[in-house]
């Protein structure tokens, strides 16, 4: 008669310690990475916005911002954002700042664009330093604009 051994087991493992490194990550990861992302967006990322670039192209090109602001004028800032989206279709409004040798000025664009497709301009309101208003998609000056009248308009 042999004598049989009781089979070796591995000595157990404190399961406790990898369930709550787990639970920690996943309640601290999410919201890292979101801060991260949203700080990203604050300080480069929005200039990756197509609204952006479709105002960054306007002030390039457009021949009255020139003629208001001056030679090749230069977006410094954005003073807002306003995004909606719904499947298939999302919208853009931006107010940014202009400067120019002429001085400051705003613009005011709102775009919207398919999910795939390219933006679409639909409005764009150029804001002078003498407090006029121009369409720049009419390409002229919005008439009761000016220093003499209080605008309290969007």
């Amino acid at each position: 008669m042999t004598l049989v051994s009781p089979p070796q087991y591995p000595p157990r493992r404190n399961g406790c310690l990898m369930g709550c490194l787990i639970l920690v990550l996943i309640v601290t990861v999410p919201p890292i990475l979101a801060a991260g992302y949203g700080a990203w967006y604050l300080w480069e990322g929005w200039r990756h916005n197509p609204a952006y670039r479709l105002a960054a192209d306007l002030v390039r090109h457009d021949g009255m911002t020139q003629q208001v602001l001056g030679q090749d004028p230069v977006i410094t800032g954005v003073e807002g954002n306003v995004f909606s989206w719904m499947p298939g279709l999302a919208r853009d409004s931006y107010e940014v700042i202009l400067e120019g040798p002429k001085g400051e000025g705003h613009l005011a664009i709102t775009e919207h664009h398919s999910t795939f497709g390219s933006p679409t301009l639909d409005g764009a309101i150029l804001t002078g330093p003498d407090g006029r208003r121009y369409d720049l998609m009419k390409h002229q000056e919005m008439p009761g604009t000016g220093n003499a009248t209080p605008d309290n308009s969007i």
